[in-house]
């Protein structure tokens, strides 16, 4: 395969589809609307429960590799037998490595998933998640002979069972991306050998669908710490006295959503709150349209975890949504204090009551950085602009110096991105444009967007 050729990567992931997780899937959607070959291989069953219905124009052939393989199963066995006949003393030296280090289960993994790169003829294997998934993909690298790239995002960085092993997860990967300028500076201390950069998770533009003065807060938010709901249910105690019009919308599910409905039972807010549970994202973008403001009370948790880009605040932005967050990790470069949202100390309820007692005492400030931010969004998670950049990364990890001087070149960060747009108008967001059809200068070959494709194919080897 060279410069030239339609790319081909196979995807590898713990969990796939799953509804946290929109991002991958977009990602997907983006690259086969510009003529990439994808294809996913899950380690974990589909998520059960609501489906976003941008899975229907998945045209990915998606596969569950068995939960414990063995090689008494035919499935397995083939794999592995095509892969000890390419290269045997590989794969004998990785089979020894896996049977001393008790990752004998994820060696047989990864046969599986080097024999269909093999077979399909992958130019790269790619990886979300530094943790299973990246070393899964790492093992199928070095047994296939095809390099392997690795998105990092927040929780696989931060959190203290992740830390200790992102070396030994993603040393060897040809190149990892990873979703802020934050997350770069961080892994680039820590992986000096390794090619890192920045591609934003794309995100499809949508028409605007405003907000209202008489509208609610909005949280949409797993019911975890680190998204800090408790500071947002305190914020909203502290300014209900002076503002009780104000009522929330909680969207989102999670471990602690029985503590958290109790604390607002406790800070006297229980009937101002509306818990809506876990929505697909047609269910999020409905609440968006009678919102008045987009709350985020990021944090650190104990356990050192983060949001590193939350999608949902983009989504926010996007939908021409007034936000307000906090200073953590990589969520300053999105919400620029006074011009796209309001940023807040983390865990401070007081400093969160006066931003949201703020937005709705000032509607014109409330405007003028909704559209400021949507602007911003715009330009910075524009889909095609993120193809290119996950196109340049894998083109670089095949070898490719024009990618690999792509990358230098625009290796800006979301920072670099101005929050207006050239000529004031808003691009085309009927889901109608072309693109052209030919070949980019990562090979890429265009093709008209889909607006509708087969349903997803399954291939389960459970």
């Amino acid at each position: 395969m060279n410069d030239r050729d339609p790319l081909r990567v196979l995807y590898v992931l713990k969990r796939f589809p799953r509804l946290s997780e929109t991002f991958i899937l977009r990602e997907i959607l983006a690259l086969e609307a510009s003529g990439v070959r994808v294809m996913v291989d899950s380690l974990h069953a589909a998520e059960p429960g609501p489906r976003h219905r941008e899975l229907e124009s998945l045209e990915a052939d998606v596969r569950y590799l068995p939960r414990h393989p063995q090689l008494r199963h035919r499935a397995v066995a083939s794999a592995h037998l095509r892969i000890f006949l390419h290269a045997p003393m590989r794969w004998w030296s990785r089979a020894r490595g896996a049977r001393r280090q008790g990752t004998w289960e994820g060696f047989l993994k990864a046969g599986l998933v080097a024999a269909r790169a093999r077979a399909a003829d992958a130019g790269v294997i790619h990886a979300h998640f530094a943790t299973g998934a990246a070393e899964v993909a790492r093992d199928a690298s070095a047994l296939a002979g095809i390099p392997h790239t690795v998105t990092a995002h927040a929780k696989d960085l931060f959190h203290r069972d992740n830390v200790g092993h992102i070396g030994e997860r993603l040393e060897a990967a040809a190149a990892v991306a990873t979703v802020s300028s934050y997350n770069v500076d961080y892994l680039r201390k820590l992986l000096p050998g390794v090619p890192v950069h920045l591609v934003p998770n794309p995100l499809p533009p949508f028409p605007a669908t405003g907000w209202s003065t008489q509208g609610r807060l909005l949280c949409v938010a797993r019911l975890v710490p680190k998204k800090g709901v408790d500071l947002l249910i305190d914020a909203l105690a502290i300014v209900s006295p002076r503002r009780p019009d104000l009522r929330l919308q909680i969207v989102g599910d999670g471990p602690l959503r029985d503590d958290l409905e109790a604390r607002a039972r406790k800070a006297g807010v229980a009937d101002r709150i509306e818990w809506s549970g876990s929505l697909s994202s047609d269910g999020v973008r409905d609440a968006m349209r009678n919102a008045r403001a987009f709350v985020l009370a990021c944090r650190i948790d104990a356990d050192g975890d983060r949001d590193g880009m939350p999608t949902v605040l983009v989504e926010a932005m996007m939908a021409g949504v007034p936000v307000i967050s906090t200073d953590v990790a990589g969520i300053r470069e999105l919400v620029r204090d006074g011009e796209t949202g309001l940023l807040v100390r983390a865990d401070d309820p007081q400093d969160l009551a006066a931003a949201i007692e703020r937005l709705a005492d000032e509607p014109r400030t409330a405007d003028r950085l909704a559209r400021a931010g949507r602007a911003l969004v715009l330009r910075a998670f524009d889909p095609q602009r993120c193809r290119r950049r996950s196109m340049a990364l894998w083109r670089a990890a095949m070898g490719s110096a024009d990618a690999q001087a792509f990358l230098a070149q625009d290796d800006e960060g979301i920072g670099g991105v101005t929050a207006t747009l050239d000529d004031g108008r808003e691009p085309d967001v009927t889901g109608e444009r072309e693109v052209p059809i030919g070949v980019d200068s990562f090979g890429v070959l265009g093709a008209r967007e889909r607006q509708e494709s087969p349903a997803e194919r399954v291939l389960d080897l459970a």
